[in-house]
């Protein structure tokens, strides 16, 4: 899926979600030490970064889904995809001994996964490359 190479979707996704990590120790209560809350916040973003990647790439296999009514259905498919992705990240959650309870509930999942392609494919158009916006 997709035709870049393992180690650069990698980089870049952790890279991102290292950034987005930053934004989310603001929000999330604090469990004691800075590093670990980063660590914990981390894998949250890093199950929206790399496993959302690959839920776009999925997406794109779909027959004219980049054109007319085929937004809405990778739209859709984002939400869907959000919700996966934070179901792995709940779960992390818990393994980290984590309460739930400092969490959104599961909904918000996709909302954010939606709102988080739609930044990056922002993003990729400002560079000038093919992205959702056209």
């Amino acid at each position: 899926m997709g035709d870049e190479r393992f180690l650069t979707t990698l980089s870049r996704t952790t890279i991102v979600a290292a950034l987005l990590a930053l934004v989310l120790l603001l929000v999330v209560p604090s469990r004691g030490g800075v590093l670990w809350d980063f660590v914990d916040v981390f894998t949250v973003a890093f199950c929206f970064t790399f496993l959302g990647h690959y839920v776009d790439a999925l997406l794109l296999t779909i027959p004219e889904i980049e054109f007319g009514v085929g937004r809405l259905i990778r739209m859709l498919g984002w939400f869907a995809g959000g919700l996966w992705c934070y179901v792995v990240a709940r779960w992390l959650w818990v393994r980290y001994g984590r309460d739930l309870e400092e969490l959104p509930s599961l909904l918000w999942g996709g909302v954010f996964f939606i709102c988080l392609e739609l930044v990056a494919h922002a993003w990729i158009k400002a560079r000038g490359r093919r992205s959702f916006y056209g």
